[in-house]
């Protein structure tokens, strides 16, 4: 066996290894945990929000104001060790899935195409290669306090759109990222309205149960579409007046909500909906069908 046949045949054996761990109840089962742990931080910032809409403070309203909530809690770091993996295991699954799984490009087993409608492939291999890339984001900030104890991520949010704009052409790429996070907000919506996210879930048998997804579902992707679309927004305007340090995150776009006309009333109805958003991926991690 020359040395190139020795390289395929490795080659081979770990695409075979993928492909088993694609199909893996117990790796299915434990990267569930990352759902909860999404929904746990969309909960407790969704109520965050409700605080600063009534006009108590709340602290920060992001992921990291989120993050820190849990580990000021008795076992708190515990729990957040438990939610970093939870989410790096699903990030994993949706990467191991996107390349190898259901929502590959080719067919299970094989290196040839799989035998589906061509833009139904794309799609749902760069969603889950976006949704990836969303648990990425979320372990990351609970990975800052396991290892380094947290972070300003206003600051971050806001040294990060900075340093972007002085590249060339730089202020450009911001607004183009910015218009993609909005425009994304806006498919969160319509996929909310369009109950399109049924597609991916078992049907529960309780009636009551069955109530809850829907109704959690529909208010929770608007709530977290309009947060989005927020962001988005926000990015923009800062970009396009030439002030990048503005965008100061979810927190600063939040907050900027709250400061328009009716906007503690908005507010109010998109921390409502972050907190269902969060109860429904509760659910989802008992229902999603992770095919």
């Amino acid at each position: 066996m020359n040395e190139k046949e020795k390289v395929r045949q490795v080659a081979d054996s770990a695409d075979s290894a993928a492909q088993e761990a694609a199909d893996s109840r117990w790796f299915e089962r434990v990267a569930r945990a990352g759902f909860i742990a999404n929904g746990l931080v969309h909960a407790i910032l969704g109520a965050t929000a409700v605080t600063i809409g009534l006009g108590q403070g709340g602290g920060e309203a992001d992921q990291a104001g989120a993050v820190g909530q849990i580990a000021a809690q008795p076992f708190g770091m515990v729990l957040i060790v438990i939610c970093f993996l939870g989410c790096a295991l699903m990030a994993l699954w949706c990467l191991v899935n996107a390349f190898f799984g259901s929502a590959s490009l080719r067919g299970p087993g094989t290196r040839d195409p799989q035998h589906r409608q061509g833009r139904k492939q794309w799609i749902d291999f760069f969603t889950m290669v976006g949704s990836a890339i969303a648990y990425v984001v979320v372990a990351a900030t609970f990975s800052q306090f396991v290892f380094g104890g947290g972070a300003d991520s206003g600051k971050s949010s806001s040294q990060a759109s900075t340093t972007l704009a002085k590249a060339p052409g730089g202020l450009y790429i911001l607004m183009a990222v910015g218009a993609v996070i909005a425009i994304i907000g806006i498919v969160f919506c319509i996929n909310g309205l369009r109950r399109k996210w049924k597609e991916d879930l078992r049907r529960p048998r309780s009636a009551i149960t069955r109530f809850l997804v829907g109704f959690t579902g529909v208010v929770g992707y608007l709530g977290k579409g309009a947060t989005l679309l927020s962001v988005g927004t926000l990015i923009v305007v800062s970009a396009a007046a030439g002030d990048p340090e503005e965008f100061t995150g979810i927190d600063g776009a939040l907050k900027g909500m709250r400061d328009q006309p009716f906007g503690p009333y908005l507010l109010l109805a998109v921390g409502v909906g972050l907190v269902l958003y969060g109860v429904f991926l509760a659910l989802r991690s008992r229902y999603d069908r992770m095919d």
